[in-house]
């Protein structure tokens, strides 16, 4: 399989950005980190979205990535949590097939999901994560904007692909400037890094 990740994260040296692990799940700093402390939670195996996973595996994960939320949180502010689950290249907002949930420092969290809500209509209320098993048919976005708030849409034309990070970086004043490949946002990444992996030494000594 042709995966980005996967070659990373099978690769090791001084330069990794992995800055912790949970259970077989990596936080680190995304490329395109437009506002410090954005980052992704992913698996290190292979899997496509969330919503792939055994709901026994989302019991588990959902309270390992409010850890990595409230961490974050305490640097950085508000942070919503957000995936884009592809499951088809052609569709959907996003088209990469490595899970990864994004962690995003914003401004206002209700923000965010008013503009989803303008695109996409009310969405379904979830429980948690573990709904995203049964919830979704096909490629979906869902968002937390707050711990215990889950929303689900079906991913349609009227989501634009990268569709998290265009509303993020408008709130961010950076809207033109969203995507990852053109704006890697180098610098926030290392300080990112460094900030967050202080943050975890702290709290693990």
């Amino acid at each position: 399989m042709d995966c980005a990740f996967c070659a990373e994260f099978a690769s090791t040296g001084d330069g990794s950005r992995i800055i912790a692990e949970d259970d077989g799940w990596l936080l680190l700093p995304t490329v395109g980190c437009f506002t410090p402390g954005y980052c992704l939670f992913m698996p290190l195996d292979h899997v496509d979205a969330a919503a792939d996973l055994h709901p026994n595996e989302l019991v588990r994960v959902e309270p390992a990535v409010e850890r990595m939320r409230a961490r974050i949180e305490s640097v950085f502010g508000p942070t919503i949590l957000a995936e884009h689950g592809s499951r088809d290249c052609q569709l959907g907002a996003s088209c990469c097939t490595h899970c990864h949930l994004h962690l995003i420092p914003v401004p206002d969290p209700d923000a965010v999901t008013a503009v989803y809500q303008a695109t996409g209509g009310d969405g379904k209320a979830l429980q948690g994560l573990v709904d995203l098993a049964s919830a979704a048919e096909g490629p979906y976005l869902y968002l937390s904007p707050r711990p215990g708030q889950h929303v689900f849409w079906p991913a349609d034309s009227r989501f634009a692909r990268q569709y998290v990070r265009r509303v993020c970086a408008q709130l961010h004043g950076v809207a033109g400037q969203y995507d990852w490949r053109g704006h890697p946002f180098s610098h926030n990444q290392r300080l990112t890094a460094d900030i967050l992996r202080g943050v975890f030494e702290q709290q693990t000594a």
